[in-house]
């Protein structure tokens, strides 16, 4: 109980002071941490959904924006552990139309790691000649993914969401439903998360039970966006895409992240075990991996105290997750800093300190600092 208050009370603290700071008009926050016999979870908000709107609560919605790539990665390797998509097969098996490019000779591992030479991003909803969603909207998306590999970078980190929307495109032709469908199928449903973590394009604002934060102002769309993705290529395909398009809550994020550290350390099951230490082994070339982004030596997201085997993830509407498997932690921060606008770049000094301080809060509650356990392998 004492190790749960200090962490609301340091979550709480951290998130007043980003109101003040102007880093976003409210955020809701999660921390999952391994007791040694179960999973106890702190949660804390605070603001408002945005200005003049209803205060953020523990049922409160986010755009996960590129939280959604852990989801998508997650299920790609279920999908290899049956053989429906073996990551190291290469691109051209599950998508015919890149025989002829240099992104055909690359293997699914490579994508999913951001080592397959893909650009990091194009406008292509700038240029889209279809209504957004419809099969040929789709179909000349991919033919505008496919040559934007440059052979050069090829084995070198560089984060594509290109690399994840080719995913995506691969997992609904191999499995024969549409993306949403087979996160669902895979990781959500198994979870016990689907009713908190999901794409809203299959869903009516309506029938959502919670309330949702707005991410402000789509000069594309010409409209203040609430419960459509932020992001403007994954609204050009229908709002479910590899890389974006998934809504949820702050809990049901760091139940997710739990489950992932319960992998990581084979509670989940031999198989999970391998799943989960394939995904987050570091490779070389860059701190991403399969799904995940490893903690970089100098001035990381997840701040100084989280061990050097941290892995995590940030999405551009303001969201992240870092997961400790020496503490067996989890933290993660859901805000809306683009409805202050896409520019507001107040975050970036705001996560490592967010983090450090719910770390430091734990480590003085607990007992001592868990970060270089010898134990754990």
């Amino acid at each position: 109980v004492g190790v749960e208050r200090a962490i609301e009370v340091g979550l709480r603290e951290q998130l007043e002071s980003g109101l003040e700071e102007g880093v976003f008009p409210g955020a809701s926050a999660s921390v999952a941490m391994w007791s040694g016999t179960d999973w106890r979870f702190v949660h804390a908000q605070a603001g408002k959904l945005a200005r003049d709107l209803a205060e953020v609560s523990a049922n409160t919605i986010y755009d996960l924006a590129s939280l959604t790539k852990p989801f998508v990665a997650m299920t790609a390797m279920r999908l290899d552990q049956t053989g429906l998509l073996p990551l190291r097969s290469q691109v051209r098996h599950a998508i015919p139309e890149s025989e002829d490019s240099a992104i055909g000779e690359r293997c699914w591992e490579e994508v999913c790691s951001h080592r397959a030479g893909l650009l990091a991003w194009v406008p292509f909803y700038e240029s889209l000649p279809h209504p957004p969603g419809t099969r040929g909207a789709r179909e000349w998306v991919l033919s505008v993914v496919l040559p934007r590999c440059d052979p050069d970078r090829v084995g070198r980190s560089v984060y594509s969401d290109l690399g994840y929307i080719l995913m995506g495109f691969a997992l609904e032709r191999l499995g024969g439903v549409r993306l949403s469908e087979l996160v669902a199928q895979e990781v959500l449903r198994p979870l016990g998360l689907e009713t908190e973590i999901f794409f809203p394009a299959v869903r009516t604002v309506r029938d959502w039970p919670k309330p949702c934060a707005p991410t402000g102002w789509s000069a594309w769309r010409q409209r203040m966006l609430r419960g459509e993705v932020h992001d403007e290529n994954c609204w050009a395909l229908g709002g479910i895409a590899g890389h974006a398009g998934l809504f949820g809550t702050s809990r049901a994020v760091a139940r997710f992240a739990a489950y992932y550290l319960d992998a990581w350390h084979g509670r989940a099951g031999v198989a999970q075990r391998k799943l989960a230490r394939e995904a987050t082994r570091p490779r070389s070339g860059g701190t991403h991996r399969l799904g995940w982004d490893g903690k970089s030596v100098d001035e990381s997201s997840a701040g100084s105290e989280l061990s050097g085997q941290s892995f995590g993830h940030l999405g551009f509407t303001g969201t992240s997750v870092w997961c400790d498997p020496q503490r067996q932690i989890a933290i993660v921060l859901l805000s809306n800093r683009v409805a202050v606008s896409d520019d507001n770049s107040a975050i970036r000094a705001f996560r490592p300190r967010f983090h450090d301080a719910v770390v430091r809060a734990f480590d003085r509650a607990s007992g001592g600092d868990r970060g270089e356990d010898s134990r754990l392998s």
